[in-house]
């Protein structure tokens, strides 16, 4: 380890190195870990011994890991281990790897599907929207003297006349007692049989929403 470096001693590290980065298709090799901080390939030999020289003298004097009493024999064992098993770790490395690459594929392929279903979903919904606005049947008797009568008799009176999709008037306890409204800030529930809600459309896929306190509109009470 102390030894002087010669010209010799250069060329088979620079040889070796070279038929490393030869046989692997990244960029650094088999020396250059992703859980190391320096780049060995990179390094001269001399560089590379000397910074050796310093981790094992910080092995040992600092960790107590090695010991030069046996001239080091537990560093040479775990240089040996790493050799010999450096090429099957390179296996399960590539075979790890080729393994996130096929269920990222898979993934890809499922997002893809994912989205087509969601935009057929989406397309049957708009398509089923239109059906229901613009189809025609006969006109719907009202009974008289009904909430819904009263509203399309106000309308008419009003000139504003019915939506194009119709406007419907419902009772806040009546939606209530559907599960369809759950809260009305800040009403408590007990006003909630003199408050109701119209729900009207003029345009495909838009509806307009509105609260009154019987024939008077609640301020701030609306939306679309």
């Amino acid at each position: 380890m102390v030894k002087p470096i010669t010209m010799e001693d250069e060329d088979r590290w620079d040889a070796l190195v070279r038929d490393e980065l030869s046989s692997t298709s990244h960029k650094h090799s088999a020396y250059s870990e992703t859980n190391t901080l320096i780049d060995i390939a990179s390094m001269s030999y001399a560089e590379l011994k000397r910074t050796a020289l310093e981790n094992i003298l910080r092995l040992e004097q600092q960790h107590g890991r090695l010991t030069r009493h046996n001239h080091y024999q537990d560093l040479l064992n775990a240089i040996a281990v790493d050799i010999r098993t450096k090429h099957r770790r390179r296996i399960q490395r590539q075979k790890e790897l080729e393994a996130v690459k096929l269920t990222l594929g898979r993934l890809n392929n499922q997002a893809s599907y994912l989205e087509g279903q969601l935009k057929t979903y989406n397309d049957y919904i708009e398509q089923a929207m239109v059906t229901l606005q613009n189809k025609k049947g006969k006109k719907r008797f009202l009974m008289p003297f009904t909430k819904q009568w009263d509203h399309e008799r106000e309308l008419a009176r009003s000139g504003r006349g019915v939506p194009k999709f119709g406007s419907f008037k419902y009772s806040a306890q009546d939606l209530a007692n559907r599960g369809i409204l759950v809260a009305w800030a800040p009403y408590p529930e007990r006003t909630w049989d003199k408050l109701d809600l119209t729900v009207s459309s003029n345009e495909v896929g838009v509806f307009a929403l509105e609260g009154s306190n019987g024939p008077i509109s609640i301020p701030g009470a609306s939306a679309q």
